[in-house]
């Protein structure tokens, strides 16, 4: 199994779409949190056990490619891969596919940057680092 990508299953509910039935575009971006809240999981680290850390992870910069429409009712994989990571951010994208994994419907990319409570820049530890690129 590769340790830098995670694939998450979603079903698309009906308030998620529009009135053509077509997903709505900015619920991109909550599959977007949510395949990287189960990448971290993944890796037997949560959200909030860094949050407890003093350890918070905004988004700093997002892009979404839409390739073809997801309508209501389909099921999806989210796959989330870890592009790159450093002590003060780190780079993810993410692939919209069908439950077979044969159909690409949309590409995206978010930098989450380390910071406190606060916002502001934190560098994390190596150890940090380290385990999530290798777990």
């Amino acid at each position: 199994m590769e340790t830098n990508c995670h694939t998450t299953d979603h079903r698309v509910y009906y308030n998620e779409t529009d009135q053509m039935g077509r997903v709505y575009h900015s619920n991109y971006v909550l599959w977007m949190e949510k395949g990287r809240t189960e990448f971290i999981r993944a890796k037997k680290i949560s959200y909030k056990s860094l949050e407890e850390d003093g350890i918070f992870l905004p988004v700093s910069d997002i892009g979404i490619k839409f390739l073809k429409a997801i309508e209501y009712d389909m099921e999806l994989k989210i796959k989330t891969i870890l592009v790159d990571i450093n002590r003060i951010k780190v780079k993810f994208r993410y692939e919209f596919y069908d439950k077979e994994m044969q159909t690409l419907f949309g590409t995206a990319t978010t930098t989450n940057i380390f910071t406190d409570r606060d916002g502001i820049l934190k560098r994390v530890g190596k150890e940090l680092i380290e385990h999530i690129k290798n777990n």
